[in-house]
């Protein structure tokens, strides 16, 4: 895992900015969907305390085990999608890895090409190992990048995240300062907590696959005016 604790800078337009954020939305005004993580750490005592939402919970996240279980091995990204568009729009429950591959398959619609999976992780792994799997950072994130990259090719100066699970995107070093200050109790980190990420495989879609999605969902299409510009191009 590469430490994320430098300084970046972004020039340019910000229609970037916006597109992501359209995409962040996208996703959850479309595939509105119950996270029993987030639901329980953003108010653990209150879920705790109420014996009906807790095994609302319960239920949801059990649910969600079974349709992870599913298409653990579907190898193909087309069927793999198809499995997470079902616990969405069906049984509408998902976390963050389900609403990263939703957000991956809009832009991937919208035509942009260096999206990547990224996962988030302490960079002490000392502390990792010391602490309950429960109790430690475990976030999937989407990437985009201004240029194709690898494990030891991301450049955060060229990158922005889009998180539709907290529901917010912008350049990865004001995400990770957001993560640390406003998210830091539903992430389970502290504030002088060093992050690391480390790019996980993205969905293998072909371009029949990607033109399916768009007739299937012409919604997820952008409506811009200038077409020129593309879509979410960091320049």
């Amino acid at each position: 895992m590469q430490n994320i604790n430098n300084t970046i800078s972004f020039g340019g337009s910000r229609q970037f900015l916006r597109e992501a954020d359209w995409v962040c939305r996208k996703v959850k005004s479309e595939f509105p969907m119950i996270s029993p993580t987030h639901v329980y750490y953003s108010n653990p005592e209150r879920i705790l305390n109420n014996k009906n939402y807790m095994e609302f919970l319960m239920n949801k996240s059990l649910q969600l085990q079974e349709d992870r279980a599913d298409r653990h091995f579907l190898k193909r990204g087309y069927k793999f999608l198809k499995e997470v568009l079902y616990s969405a729009v069906v049984h509408k429950v998902g976390n963050c890895s389900e609403s990263v591959s939703l957000a991956e398959m809009i832009a991937k619609m919208n035509g942009v090409k260096n999206c990547y999976r990224l996962s988030f992780a302490e960079a002490n792994p000392k502390r990792i190992m010391s602490v309950d799997s429960r109790n430690k950072l475990d976030h999937t994130v989407l990437m985009v990048s201004k240029n194709p990259v690898d494990q030891d090719g991301i450049k955060p100066s060229e990158s922005l995240i889009i998180d539709p699970w907290l529901g917010i995107s912008g350049r990865m070093r004001d995400i990770v300062t957001r993560y640390k200050n406003e998210f830091a109790k539903i992430l389970k980190i502290n504030k002088d907590t060093s992050l690391a990420f480390k790019l996980s495989e993205p969905l293998d879609l072909n371009e029949y696959d990607i033109e399916i999605l768009r007739l299937g969902y012409p919604e997820l299409i952008y409506k811009k005016k200038d077409k020129s510009a593309g879509f979410i191009r960091l320049a």
